[in-house]
């Protein structure tokens, strides 16, 4: 087989089943081989599309994510996806081109020092040759799903791309073996008196609920690891990681506890104001699934390994009950979640209409900016990575790729967005109609950059430079053959996302809001 056969054919055997991407006459090579392979290729019509939703390919899948794009303006495109995927812990596997090796220094075309960019924003990148193939694309997959995970780039010159790789059987990627669950660490934890759970994005994969029984204590999570405990009941206690007025309830119950127990915790999704880490005095406890080097924290023990079942051993190893009660952790509830009570069609009150409307099986999606930082608090999910989210990278943009894949992978797929993150992305609706992908989009439109012009105002500067006018949202869904609606109040809303489920393809259900509470709920 040819090199870009051999990449097609190893992504595949990993799982991989959709690419997006926007090819150069340089990548048709590649385009020919995951067609071959049953790799579905969407075009998308923005190259960070296509990095944004290989991302959330990835993480809905469990299967390597793969992006693509030609030389030059394609890879610069492509940076800011490959980026988020970087920040965000994602396996993405990002194909770009490269002119003729042997004309490097003479034919300078579209050409710069590709590998400068690519460096600083992955976890590794090669240049392909035809020898180097069958080892160097096996090494990429190793290393883009190995904790934590996170996107690798292939170059692949033009004279590569159908170069015969060498045959034989691929070679293999060894990986350390894990350390472990000992009895000198779940005593350690069995010997608090109130313990607190904090779970980050590793943690996705957990049953947090169990080991929460067994401890008693109260569950943390960051936005991105949503589910991992049910919400709304039992040992839950929100989400952390944006809204600074939250977080400080949130602190004021860690300070409660005599020790922390940081499961996949990944300091990529806090914000400052979590620095310079937990009280000195409390003991902290790490679980995760590689050892971690950034935490802002000292460690008193640090335990790795496959996730999932470290906790299971753990919940199945401790005594149960610890000194938390059930309504101790219903008041904190209750205490963060007045913040987001509105008495206008605000943000919060649109959040949880959508929600309700929702079918069980739809993938959610915020892109970023005020609204997101109000929905990820808002927002229920009972079960992980129903909720996607740039949260490390948090890159306006993103939503609407992540619904995408969702669509491509046959989960109905609901991008809730503000008007300036969908203008960013309008060409993509394009590419959501010819493909029949099954996305409503909600568009909370308030004309303005709320969360900037929030900043703004609390620097008591003039508002300029963060207001905007929108189109007709109605007419640019039907240019693309979709549906259009406008929504003024909660009823009307649930009502419309209810319909634009029912009736598939692309829906635009454009929301009116009051920005107004926004300024107490961050």
């Amino acid at each position: 087989m040819n090199v870009s056969e051999l990449i097609a054919k190893s992504l595949a055997a990993h799982g991989t089943r959709t690419a997006f991407g926007m090819p150069g006459g340089d990548s048709l090579p590649l385009v020919a081989a995951l067609q071959e392979c049953g790799i579905r290729s969407i075009l998308v019509r923005d190259e960070a599309t296509a990095g944004f939703a290989a991302d959330a390919t990835a993480q809905i899948s469990g299967a390597p994510g793969l992006c693509f794009g030609t030389l030059g303006p394609g890879l610069t495109n492509l940076i800011s996806g490959v980026t988020g995927a970087l920040l965000d812990r994602a396996p993405v596997v990002a194909v770009t081109s490269r002119f003729r090796s042997d004309r490097q220094a003479t034919y300078t075309h579209m050409m710069f020092d590709q590998e400068a960019l690519m460096k600083p924003v992955a976890k590794w990148h090669v240049r392909l040759t035809a020898g180097n193939a069958p080892g160097e694309i096996q090494r990429a997959l190793a290393i883009a799903q190995a904790p934590r995970p996170g996107p690798v780039w292939l170059e692949v010159p033009v004279e590569v791309a159908n170069a015969d790789a060498p045959s034989g059987p691929l070679p293999r990627q060894a990986r350390p073996g894990p350390s472990g669950l000992d009895e000198a660490f779940v005593a350690r934890v069995a010997a608090l008196e109130r313990p607190i759970v904090l779970a980050g994005f590793g943690a996705r994969g957990c049953r947090l609920d169990h080991l929460a029984d067994a401890l008693g204590c109260p569950v943390i999570t960051t936005y991105k690891a949503k589910g991992a405990i049910p919400e709304e009941r039992t040992w839950s206690a929100g989400a952390a990681g944006l809204s600074r007025v939250a977080d400080m309830m949130h602190q004021e119950l860690i300070e409660q506890a005599d020790g922390i127990l940081l499961i996949g915790w990944d300091p990529a999704e806090l914000r400052d104001h979590w620095l310079p880490g937990f009280p000195q005095d409390r003991f902290v406890y790490v679980l995760d699934d590689h050892v971690p080097t950034d935490l802002p924290t000292r460690i008193d023990a640090l335990r790795t390994g496959p996730l999932p079942a470290m906790v299971s051993q753990l919940a199945s190893r401790l005594p149960t009950g610890m000194g938390w009660t059930l309504d101790e952790v219903a008041a904190h509830r209750a205490r963060w979640q007045q913040i987001f009570a509105e008495d206008t069609f605000g943000p919060a009150t649109a959040i949880r209409a959508i929600n309700r409307a929702v079918s069980p099986d739809t993938i959610a999606t915020f892109d970023v900016g005020a609204h997101r930082i109000t929905g990820s608090h808002v927002w229920r999910c009972d079960a992980p990575d129903t909720l996607l989210q740039s949260n490390g990278f948090a890159s306006m943009g993103y939503g609407l790729p992540a619904a995408m894949a969702a669509a491509a992978l046959g989960r109905p797929g609901v991008s809730i967005t503000g008007d300036a993150g969908l203008q960013m992305v309008l060409g993509e609706l394009g590419a959501i109609a010819e493909n029949e992908l099954d996305v409503t989009i909600v568009v909370f439109c308030d004309e303005a950059l709320s969360l900037i012009q929030l900043k703004q105002e609390r620097l008591k500067h003039d508002n300029q430079g963060v207001t905007f006018k929108n189109p007709d949202w109605v007419r640019i869904a039907e240019a693309f053959g979709g549906v259009g609606v406008v929504t003024s109040d909660e009823a009307a809303l649930e009502t419309a996302v209810l319909d634009a489920q029912k009736r598939g393809g692309l829906n635009i259900v454009a929301v009116p809001i009051d920005p107004a509470p926004y300024r107490r709920q961050m």
